[in-house]
């Protein structure tokens, strides 16, 4: 039997979670054609035993492949760690890639705990990576970043919630500053439906909590049917009253813009953000800084700090 390499694996395991050829391909660096190609060579040092069944719309795991995968995820996690660990034997902590979304979740604790984290491990250093609007857990589960900053709730079964970063945010909705509801001093989730209402589907239940799908009367509330690609479109579409954000008071107060109004909700319970990461992974630089954040946040708690 042909000996099977590595990156063939990889390209199966990414396939088995994009189920598209092309978003496996970009994820791995390689042509769409080249992914084929690689299938087609793994397929044959299994045996000829087809792993996909892929129609023009469609890519399906077949009964061998779902088998490969329940046995190799784990395999290639295993050596993922084993890598990890030896290269931090060899370099010290390193790097750590932290994918934040805006800057502003959880500002005061992560300034703090970064700078206690780089003194105290000489070479050791953060990376702040932005993170998409729409794909906000991507990066982590690709393993592009080692940690991020997510907003609560979360349940999602490859993610850990690590540390708390911030409590008790309030929500906020951004409107054009000649929007009906920019003048007044708070809105309800009831005055949602009457306008197009930007929602991100990639984390269902952080979208919900944002804003309901439905008002509290029942009411749909129609989500904004365009692709919004980054912050600045979001804020321009937002400034040009062609829909309403609701979000976060931190994530409105750092990307101020003279065309937005910001305007208090009432009736959406306050937000908490936190640090996660992906389940299963070894990072032992990832865990010293983890270890640091905790120390901060157990700080900040402190009565004589709440005062």
């Amino acid at each position: 039997m042909a000996d099977i390499e590595l990156r063939e694996l990889r390209l199966f395991l990414a396939l088995a979670e994009e189920l598209h050829f092309g978003r496996a391909a970009e994820r791995l660096g390689l042509t769409t054609s080249r992914a084929s190609q690689t299938l087609r060579a793994l397929e044959r040092k299994l045996g000829g035993q087809r792993l996909f069944d892929r129609t023009s719309r469609v890519v399906t795991l077949t009964a061998a492949g779902h088998a490969l995968l329940d046995e190799l995820s784990p395999v290639v996690t295993g050596l993922d760690n084993t890598l990890t660990r030896a290269r931090t034997r060899a370099a010290g902590l390193g790097m750590i890639r932290l994918g934040v979304l805006n800057a502003a979740s959880g500002t005061v604790v992560l300034n703090e705990a970064v700078a206690l984290f780089e003194a105290a491990h000489e070479g050791a250093a953060v990376r702040l990576v932005a993170t998409p609007l729409d794909d906000r857990l991507g990066p982590l589960r690709r393993r592009e970043v080692d940690l991020s900053v997510t907003r609560l709730p979360l349940a999602q079964p490859d993610i850990v919630i690590g540390p708390l970063l911030s409590q008790d945010d309030p929500r906020v909705v951004m409107v054009a500053i000649d929007h009906p509801l920019a003048g007044r001093d708070q809105v309800s989730v009831e005055d949602f439906a009457d306008y197009p209402v930007r929602r991100p589907a990639d984390v269902p239940e952080l979208a919900e909590a944002n804003c309901p799908s439905h008002t509290p009367s029942g009411r749909p509330i129609v989500p904004f049917d365009a692709e919004v690609n980054d912050i600045s479109e979001l804020l321009l579409l937002i400034a040009r009253g062609r829909l309403i954000h609701p979000t976060v008071a931190p994530f409105a107060e750092h990307f101020r813009h003279p065309g937005i109004a910001i305007v208090p909700v009432r009736d959406l319970p306050p937000s908490s953000s936190a640090l996660a990461w992906l389940a299963g992974s070894e990072h032992p630089a990832r865990d010293a800084f983890v270890a640091v954040v905790e120390q901060v946040v157990a700080v900040h708690r402190r009565p004589d700090r709440l005062t």
